[in-house]
């Protein structure tokens, strides 16, 4: 059955470039594609599989967190109040704890860590 299916595809693709309805891609022939700068973090044995969901239109994570933490940091470069900035630079610190975390990274907290401080008084306070 699939071998009916692939020489039905592969008569429709000739017939196709015969028409000049594809371009000719002969030039391809036995290259690489072309590397995806977004991908160039990805490790190797994951690219096609992220390659696969960005054309399906699928966002991983980090991208998202990615792209929020540089729309933040300009938020940040045009706030006027001390305020707005110090929730700026709190926001960042989340955005980056949480794409560290989705990239499988350690999360390092000092006790000098504001989150450090605030982690501890909530489990204090749901302690009691």
């Amino acid at each position: 059955m699939i071998g009916i299916i692939q020489t039905i595809a592969e008569r429709k693709i000739q017939q196709a470039i015969e028409e000049g309805a594809l371009p000719d891609l002969s030039h391809w022939k036995d290259k690489p594609l072309p590397q995806d700068d977004n991908l160039a973090r990805v490790a190797p044995d994951l690219r096609m599989a992220y390659r696969v969901l960005k054309n399906a239109g699928y966002i991983p994570e980090e991208l998202v967190l990615h792209k929020e933490i540089l729309h933040t940091r300009d938020l940040l470069a045009h706030a006027a109040d001390e305020q707005e900035k110090l929730r700026h630079l709190r926001r960042i610190s989340l955005l980056r704890t949480k794409m560290e975390a989705c990239l499988g990274r350690n999360i390092h907290l000092s006790d000098e860590s504001p989150y450090f401080t605030r982690v501890v008084e909530q489990r204090s306070k749901s302690a009691r």
